[in-house]
C-alpha cells in the first residue's frame, strides 16, 4: 500500500479525494497515538475542528470529480468519523 504521508507532500492543486482520505488516515493515526498516551480529553476540542477541515478539503478537491465509487468511500469515511466520535465520547464518559 502507498505511504499515506506522501499525500501530505503533494502539490495542493494535485490532490485527489483519495489523497484527502490518506491525509485523514495519517491524522487519525496521530490522534490515536495521542489518545493512547494522554487520553481522549487531550483532543476532545481539537478533533471536531480537524474533522471539519478535512471535510472542507474533501469537498473542494471533489467538486470536479465525483464518481459513484468516490461517493461510496466518502460515505464510509463519514461513518467511520461518527464511530470515532462516539468512541471518544464513551471513553470520556467512562473516565468521569
Amino acid at each position: 500500500m502507498e505511504d499515506f504521508g506522501s499525500a501530505l507532500e503533494k502539490n495542493v492543486a494535485d490532490l485527489t479525494v483519495m489523497d484527502v482520505y490518506d491525509i485523514a488516515a495519517v491524522v487519525g493515526q496521530e490522534f490515536e497515538r495521542i489518545i493512547d498516551q494522554y487520553g481522549c480529553e487531550a483532543l476532545s476540542r481539537l478533533m471536531p475542528k480537524v474533522v471539519r477541515v478535512l471535510e472542507i478539503l474533501e469537498v473542494l478537491v471533489s467538486r470536479n470529480s465525483i464518481s459513484p465509487e468516490t461517493e461510496e468511500l466518502r460515505l464510509e469515511l463519514d461513518r467511520l468519523r461518527l464511530e470515532r466520535m462516539d468512541r471518544l465520547e464513551k471513553e470520556r464518559k467512562h473516565k468521569k
